[in-house]
């Protein structure tokens, strides 16, 4: 938790967090909170000390502007706490802002008008989501198209929809309808289907499977993965750009968590 001394004259305030990690971690490296779980505790204790913070801000009142207010500023600290570790909280002074911060520095590429327009896909920018390609156009359908087969709009049976998002996400939000096989076990499940005698699932069966995720990066995966295996009897697309597409093209009520 940064501990930050409000701006002054001469002091533009310490530093943010894009300035202590300019850098975003290695993708391969960085889960999702169901993926890597959270404890409780934890969540609660920062949570108390942030809003400890807050309070102390509101209640000091306006700082006086004079230069002496701003050389008696604090410096700018870091907390950090580990519940597993002793002691379990650490203090350590930061460098001033950097100039060049994507953030808070002289010409910031990212601002709150950026993420709210949709300009900037933070995610992508912070490397948690590389983009994947491994289907062909013609393997993958736009939300909006599905949402035409799925509604019935084009004809023909209704494609059989598996989401291979976690089960968390799944059970905040799917389609009615939908068959819940999160990317981690999809793997599993489909080298038992391959074995004799092993488990198949009835959803291979399927004349249109189409697959989606939140981003259209697992869908494709999986998708990917149910062709090479050769267990699939019908059609296998993958929906592009997944429930963000969904929720762009289709149904702007769609919760975007």
């Amino acid at each position: 938790m940064l501990n930050n001394p409000p701006a002054a004259p001469g002091n533009p305030g310490g530093p943010c967090y894009r300035c202590v990690w300019p850098r975003p971690p290695p993708a391969e490296s960085v889960v999702s909170c169901g993926e890597g779980g959270i404890l409780g505790p934890v969540v609660g204790t920062m949570g108390l000390l942030q809003a400890l913070e807050a309070i102390k801000i509101i209640t000091a009142g306006p700082r006086a502007e004079s230069a002496s207010a701003s050389a008696s500023q604090p410096n700018p600290t870091l907390t950090m706490f580990s519940a597993c570790s002793t002691p379990q909280f650490r203090s350590v002074r930061l460098r001033p802002r950097r100039p060049d911060c994507a953030a808070c520095g002289a010409q910031p590429t990212i601002s709150t008008a950026s993420l709210r327009s949709g300009s900037l896909d933070y995610v992508a920018f912070c490397g948690v989501a590389n983009p994947v390609t491994v289907l062909s156009e013609n393997e993958r359908v736009g939300a909006a198209e599905f949402a035409r087969l799925w509604n019935g709009k084009q004809g023909g049976s209704r494609p059989v929809l598996v989401d291979v998002r976690d089960r968390t996400q799944f059970e905040l939000c799917n389609l009615p309808g939908s068959l819940n096989v999160p990317w981690s076990e999809f793997p599993a499940v489909l080298k038992r289907a391959v074995g004799d005698g092993g488990p198949r699932p009835e959803w291979l069966e399927a004349s249109d499977l189409a697959v989606v995720c939140k981003l259209g990066n697992d869908s494709q995966l999986a998708a990917r993965l149910i062709m090479d295996t050769g267990l699939a009897t019908g059609n296998v697309v993958d929906i592009r750009g997944g429930f963000r597409a969904w929720r762009s093209e289709v149904d702007d009520t769609w919760p975007d968590y």
